[in-house]
C-alpha cells in the first residue's frame, strides 16, 4: 500500500524521507540535522510541492492467498458463517474447525486476507488483568501461540517476559494488586526496583521510575505469522475461506438469521458471527431488525524501525503506561506504539468501502507526544533508522472493553467487536470462548463484563460513539481507580429530578447511560433544602464523581453522613436508574410463565413482593430481581440498572412464543424515589392517606397510593439495603411534584439527600449480594446463601431446577462470605476495592467481589466466595463448618490483613427498633 513517508516534528517543520533522506534516523528528526526539509502544515502540502508517495514493502510480506488454496466459489450452505477475516475472525474459524465443524464453517473476507492492517498488532502475549475472565482470555491466547510454536508452526513466539514500568506510587500500588491476584492464580511475577529494571533491560531509562512489574513467562509473537498459521490450520481441517466477498444483506426470519447475501451470492447458515472490526457496526445494520454493535474507529499508530546493532531479540516486552507507550523488539529493530490521552476518531462521516482505505496518512504532529515518551524511555532509539509509521484504524467500544456474545436482537447472531489493537493479544482466547459458546450453546465462562448485553440502544448512537471514542483509547493505560468513569457522552439519560439533584450538590456517576448521584456535597447545610429557584438549578455546576486514590477516598466523610441519615434518620435517594418491566397476560399465563422462569415461588398474593433469581440451565443467575404482584395477572419486575438489556433479552427468549404473555420495558416511564430510614414513615405519612404502619403495610408489600396531589404511585415497602423505607415508582409527569413535597416535609425531620455510595455501603454491611458484582451466570443460589429462596420442595418446574437439585444433593464448591479486616488502618493503608485474594490458613481460596466501609461496624468489609482447593488442584466441597474453621487473610496490594469471617448478616444496633419486636425488622426475605 502507498504511504507518504513524511515526518513532522512538533516545531512545525516537515522532514522528508523521500530521496536522499530515506532511512533517516530518529536523531535527525529530533535535532533537525537533516537538510532536506520543507515547511508544511499537512501531507497535502507535500504533494502540492511535488513530493510524491512511493511504494514501500509491507512489513508482513505477500498476501497469504498466494500460498493457500482458498474456496473460489461461495458455498450454498454452512452451519456457521464468519464475516470478517481479521485476527478474531481467523481465530474463531480455527477454533470452530478444531471443535469438529470443519467444512461447515465458512469465513468471508471483503478484501484480501492479511491485507491492509487487519492482521497487524503489537504481538504482545500474556499480561495480567484484575478481571479473571479477561486474564483467562489473554492466557489462552498466549498458550495457543506457544503450543503451536512447540509443534513447529511459525508464530514468532518468544518468551521474553513482560516488563511494566511505574513512575508513580499509585501505579506501583496497582502493580502490587495485579501481582497479588496473579500469584494467587498461579502466574509467576515480581515487583522490581529501578536498579533491577536496569539489570533486566539495560536499554531502559530508569531515571524517573520508582519500580516495575515483571512477568517472566509473558512473551511476544508475530501477529501476522500467528494469524496466517491459524488460517492455514483451519483450511487444513476443512474450513472454507472466500476472499473479496462483500456482505450486502443479512436475511432474517422470525428474529433468526437464515442466510446472508453477498456480491458472490447467497449462503444459508445456522449461525452468523459478525467479526467485522471497524465495520462491525455497519454490518449490524444489514439485518432487520438491526443488530446494535456500539463501536467506532480511532487512529492508532505502529512505528517500525530498521534493525539496530545491540538490540537483543529477547529484550522484554516493555509497557510504560504512565507514558502511554509500549516498545518491543521486532526483526532486529523496534516496534512501538501507544494510546494517547485524547485520540483522533477515524472516518467521522462515513466508513470506507475498501479494506485498503483503512490506512490513514501519517500524522507526526499527533504522534509526537507518544514518540517523545518512547525516546525518553529507550534512548538508544534516537540512533535507529525509521522504517514505517502506520496510521491505522482500530475499533473501540464505549467502555474500552471487548465486546462479544449473542446479539439481543437475533437468536443466532454472534458479535465480536471493540478488540482495539489487541487482536494478537486477545484473539486466540476470544475465538476459543466463542467457538465453544456456539457449539455447546452456552458460554464456557461468565462473560458479563464483556457481553454485548451490557449496552443499551442509546450506546449505539453515532454521535455518542464519535464523542466517546476520543476519550476511550486513553483509558487503556489509565490507572483503573475505583468507580472509573468517562467524561464524554455524559448527561445522556436523566431522571426529571436531575436539575434538582444537581442543585442540591449531587456528584454523579453514570450507569447504563443514566446520571445517578454517587454522593452529595453538603456545603450550606446538613439538611435537605427546597430548590424552587429555577436559576439555581440552571446554573448549578455538574460534578462528576471521581476517586483518584487507592486509599481513603475524599468523599468518605460526606458518605458517612448520608449513611447515618439512612440508618438513624431519613434520607431521599434517586433509584430511577433501576431496570423496570411490566409483565402481564389476559389469564393466568403470566403466573405460569414466571414460575417457569423464576427459582422462587412467585404465586404470591396481590400486593406482595418476592425476591427471586432467574437461573440458567446450570443453576446460575441470569437475573436477580424483585417482583411485585400488581394484579392477579400483572407483575412489575425491578432489576439492577446494569441488567436492563440482559433482563429484557432473557424474558423475550423465554416467555411463551404464542404471545400470551406481554412484556414492556417501563424503565423510562417511572421516576423512582426511595425514602430510607427510621423516620421515612413520618415523612410519607404527612403526604398520603394510606396507613403506613407495619401491620397494614408490612415489609415486602406493595400498594398504589396518592402522594400530595399525585396519584397512581406504586409504593413498595422495600429499600434493597435492609433499612426501613419505601421506594415510590412515580409516573414521570408527577415526579417533581412528589419530590418537592417530600423535600418540604422532610425539612422538619432533617432529611438528607443520599447517593449510590451510601446505599452500596449499607448493602455490603448487611451482606447483600448484588448481580454483576457478587453474582453472575455461574453463581447458584445455594452458593450465595439464598437456597431458602428456591422452591425445590414445591414440585414446580423451572429453568435450572435439575442442576440445583443435583447441587443440593452433592454439595457446593464455594460459599459466599463476609469478611472484616482486623488489623487494617483505613486512614493510611490501601483499601480493598474488590478483586483481592482471600487466604484460608495460608492457602488461596477465592477473591473479594465487592468491598466497602461499614460505618456501623467501623471497619472495612469484604464480600466474596471461599473455595476448597485440594492437593491435586481440583475443587472440593465447601461446608459452613469448613468456612468457619479457618483463619483468614485478605491480600490488599501485597499486604495480607487478618480477617474475621461470617456466613450470616450481622445484627446492627439501632436507635429505632420496631415496637412489636423491639428490633429493626427491615430485612425480611
Amino acid at each position: 500500500m502507498a504511504g507518504i513517508l513524511a515526518r513532522q516534528w512538533w516545531t512545525g517543520v516537515r522532514v522528508c524521507q523521500v530521496g536522499r533522506c530515506r532511512g533517516g534516523s530518529v536523531e535527525a528528526f529530533t535535532s533537525h540535522k537533516c537538510h532536506c526539509h520543507i515547511p508544511a502544515s499537512s501531507s497535502a502540502d507535500i504533494l502540492k510541492a511535488g513530493w510524491y508517495p512511493h511504494q514501500y514493502r509491507d512489513v508482513e510480506g505477500p498476501h497469504l492467498s498466494s500460498t493457500l488454496v482458498l474456496t473460489e466459489t461461495l458455498p450454498k450452505k454452512a452451519k456457521v458463517v464468519v464475516c470478517g477475516g481479521g485476527m478474531v475472525g481467523t481465530s474463531l474459524t480455527y477454533h470452530l474447525a478444531k471443535l469438529g465443524l470443519g467444512s461447515n464453517v465458512v469465513l468471508l473476507e471483503q478484501g484480501r486476507l492479511g491485507g491492509g492492517s487487519s492482521w497487524r498488532g503489537s504481538g504482545f502475549l500474556g499480561g495480567v488483568k484484575l478481571n479473571k475472565t479477561e486474564m483467562d482470555i489473554l492466557r489462552s491466547s498466549q498458550r495457543l501461540a506457544q503450543a503451536l510454536s512447540e509443534v513447529g508452526e511459525d508464530t514468532g513466539w518468544r518468551e521474553c517476559g513482560g516488563l511494566h514500568l511505574a513512575r508513580t506510587r499509585d501505579r506501583l500500588t496497582l502493580f502490587r494488586k495485579m501481582k497479588a491476584i496473579a500469584e494467587a492464580r498461579g502466574t509467576e511475577c515480581y515487583i522490581l526496583t529501578p536498579e533491577e529494571v536496569s539489570r533486566k533491560c539495560e536499554l531502559v531509562n530508569t531515571s524517573d521510575l520508582i519500580g516495575a512489574f515483571w512477568v517472566p513467562r509473558d512473551g511476544v509473537c508475530d501477529s501476522y505469522k500467528l494469524t496466517a498459521t491459524l488460517l492455514k490450520l483451519a483450511v487444513e481441517m476443512g474450513a472454507q475461506v472466500v476472499e473479496e466477498c462483500h456482505l450486502h444483506r443479512v436475511l432474517v426470519h422470525d428474529r433468526h438469521v437464515v442466510a446472508v447475501e453477498t456480491n458472490c451470492g447467497f449462503i444459508e447458515c445456522d449461525y452468523m458471527v459478525n467479526t467485522g472490526g471497524m465495520w462491525a457496526r455497519k454490518m449490524g445494520q444489514m439485518s432487520e431488525p438491526h443488530v446494535k454493535v456500539p463501536v467506532h474507529p480511532a487512529e492508532h499508530y505502529f512505528l517500525y524501525t530498521h534493525p539496530l546493532n545491540g538490540v537483543d531479540p529477547m529484550i522484554p516486552a516493555i509497557r510504560d503506561p504512565d507514558g502511554n507507550v509500549y516498545i518491543r523488539e521486532f526483526n532486529g529493530g523496534f516496534l512501538c506504539g501507544g494510546f494517547e490521552k485524547w485520540a483522533k476518531p477515524s472516518f467521522e462521516q462515513e466508513l470506507p468501502e475498501a479494506m485498503q482505505e483503512r490506512e490513514q496518512l501519517e500524522d507526526w504532529d499527533h504522534f509526537h507526544v507518544l514518540l517523545r515518551e518512547i525516546l525518553h524511555r529507550v534512548p538508544i532509539m534516537t540512533n535507529a533508522e525509521l522504517s514505517h509509521l502506520y496510521n491505522t484504524t482500530c475499533s473501540f467500544s464505549p467502555d474500552h472493553r471487548w465486546i462479544f456474545g449473542q446479539a439481543p436482537e437475533l437468536s443466532n447472531y454472534f458479535v465480536v467487536g471493540g478488540v482495539r489493537s489487541g487482536g494478537s493479544t486477545a484473539a486466540g482466547g476470544i475465538g476459543s470462548v466463542l467457538a465453544e459458546w456456539i457449539v455447546n450453546r452456552a458460554s464456557p465462562v461468565d462473560t458479563y463484563e464483556l457481553d454485548i448485553l451490557r449496552f443499551l440502544p442509546a450506546h449505539n448512537n453515532g454521535r455518542f460513539l464519535l464523542d466517546r471514542v476520543r476519550e476511550v483509547p486513553g483509558h487503556h493505560y489509565t490507572i483503573p481507580y475505583p468507580f472509573m468513569d468517562f467524561a464524554t457522552g455524559r448527561c445522556l439519560r436523566m431522571s426529571p429530578l436531575f436539575p434538582k439533584l444537581k442543585a442540591a450538590g449531587g456528584v454523579f456517576g453514570q450507569v447504563m447511560g443514566y446520571e445517578r448521584p454517587s454522593y452529595f456535597i453538603h456545603d450550606k447545610s446538613t439538611q435537605v433544602e427546597d430548590y424552587e429557584d429555577s436559576d439555581s438549578e440552571k446554573f448549578a455546576p455538574f460534578h462528576m464523581a471521581e476517586t483518584s486514590t487507592w486509599t481513603k477516598p475524599p468523599w468518605y466523610d460526606l458518605v458517612a453522613e448520608e449513611y447515618a441519615a439512612c440508618r438513624e434518620q431519613v434520607a431521599i435517594l434517586d433509584y430511577s436508574s433501576f431496570a423496570k418491566f411490566d409483565i402481564w397476560s389476559k389469564g393466568c399465563e403470566v403466573v405460569e410463565a414466571l414460575q417457569y422462569l423464576c427459582s422462587n415461588d412467585v404465586d404470591i398474593p396481590v400486593g406482595g413482593i418476592i425476591h427471586t433469581g432467574m437461573q440458567n440451565s446450570n443453576g446460575g443467575y441470569e437475573n436477580d430481581c424483585s417482583l411485585a404482584r400488581i394484579a392477579p395477572n400483572h407483575y412489575m419486575m425491578i432489576a439492577p440498572s446494569i441488567q436492563q438489556t440482559r433482563c429484557g433479552t432473557w424474558l423475550k427468549r423465554n416467555l411463551p412464543v404464542d404471545g400470551s404473555v406481554g412484556m414492556s420495558d417501563v424503565t423510562s416511564m417511572y421516576t423512582a424515589i426511595c425514602l430510607m430510614g427510621p423516620l421515612a414513615r413520618n415523612v410519607l405519612t404527612e403526604l398520603t392517606d394510606v396507613d403506613l404502619s407495619t401491620k397494614t403495610f408490612p415489609f415486602f408489600s406493595f400498594k398504589e397510593i396518592d402522594v400530595g396531589l399525585a396519584n397512581g404511585i406504586r409504593a413498595m415497602n422495600i429499600t434493597h439495603t435492609g433499612e426501613l423505607g419505601w421506594v415510590l415508582y412515580i409516573p414521570n409527569e408527577y415526579a417533581l411534584h412528589v419530590y418537592n413535597n417530600l423535600v418540604a416535609v422532610g425539612r422538619k425531620y432533617q432529611m438528607r439527600h443520599a447517593g449510590y455510595y451510601a446505599m452500596r455501603s449499607l448493602r455490603i454491611e448487611k451482606f447483600y449480594a448484588f448481580w454483576g458484582q457478587d453474582l453472575d451466570s455461574t453463581t447458584t443460589p445455594l452458593e450465595c446463601g439464598r437456597g431458602f429462596r428456591v422452591k425445590l420442595g414445591k414440585g414446580i418446574h423451572f429453568i435450572g431446577r435439575e442442576a440445583l437439585e443435583q447441587q443440593k444433593a452433592e454439595g457446593v464448591k464455594r460459599l459466599y462470605v463476609q469478611l472484616q479486616l482486623q488489623d487494617h488502618n483505613p486512614e493510611v493503608d490501601p483499601w480493598a476495592w474488590g478483586g483481592e485474594p482471600i487466604y484460608r490458613n495460608g492457602m488461596f481460596v477465592g477473591v473479594t467481589t465487592t468491598t466497602g466501609y461499614g460505618f456501623t461496624l467501623n471497619n472495612l468489609v469484604c464480600l466474596g466466595f471461599v473455595r476448597n482447593y485440594e492437593a491435586d488442584g481440583k475443587l472440593g466441597y465447601v461446608t459452613p463448618e469448613y468456612v468457619m474453621a479457618g483463619d483468614y487473610e485478605v491480600d490488599v496490594a501485597g499486604m495480607r490483613y487478618s480477617a474475621s469471617v461470617t456466613l450470616r448478616s450481622p445484627s446492627l444496633p439501632t436507635k429505632f427498633p420496631e415496637p412489636q419486636d423491639n428490633r429493626y425488622l427491615a430485612t425480611q426475605t
